[in-house]
């Protein structure tokens, strides 16, 4: 694991990657404002599409700065309150684990979406409904147990779906070789 991480950290050098992580970057801002509500608390996004293709693109290290710059720069563009950090860390430790998980996987693999479901189901439960519960909790002042029954009900109801959305859009990455556009050489 920290070989991936050492060589994500090494590609940031790259000038190409770099600028593909401030378009990804911008792609979630775009998303960002994109926003489906359920509740005053609780919405869905589609922020997670970018910080899985960086994830599987360049690994943990770009994919946890693209979380971060896109959420900070995402809350002053589109705020829905006032700016939380914690937020800004449940972003950063999804596009962390969307790399550790995704990072040089092989998409054209049925391994591929095991992993998929495997990273989705990590950022599911301990991110979105446990990590952003307590979030919610601390800015509310309301119970911990309420967010979290609120939040395992949406990620209950959204989880195949966001899997599905993620399998389609590696695959149609995959089969148009863009991997091969960043490999080393």
């Amino acid at each position: 694991m920290f070989k991936k991480i050492f060589k994500s950290a090494k590609s940031l050098s790259n000038v190409r990657i770099l600028c593909t992580c401030g378009i990804l970057s911008a792609l979630f801002v775009v998303l960002y404002a994109v926003k489906l509500p359920l509740s005053p608390n609780l919405r869905i996004t589609f922020t997670f599409i970018p910080l899985a293709v960086t994830g599987w693109l360049f690994g943990p290290v770009p994919a946890t700065l693209v979380g971060l710059v896109g959420d900070v720069i995402g809350c002053m563009l589109f705020p829905m309150g006032a700016y939380f950090p914690g937020f800004t860390l449940s972003t950063m430790l999804s596009g962390f684990i969307f790399g550790v998980f995704l990072y040089e996987a092989d998409i054209a693999e049925l391994k591929s979406i095991i992993l998929i479901i495997l990273s989705k189901l990590c950022i599911s439960l301990f991110i979105n409904i446990f990590m952003n519960s307590f979030w919610l909790s601390i800015i509310t002042k309301s119970g911990y147990y309420f967010h979290l029954v609120d939040h395992s009900v949406k990620n209950v109801i959204a989880f195949p779906f966001e899997c599905v959305l993620l399998w389609l859009i590696a695959g149609i990455l995959s089969r148009n070789s863009i991997e091969k556009m960043y490999k080393s050489k």
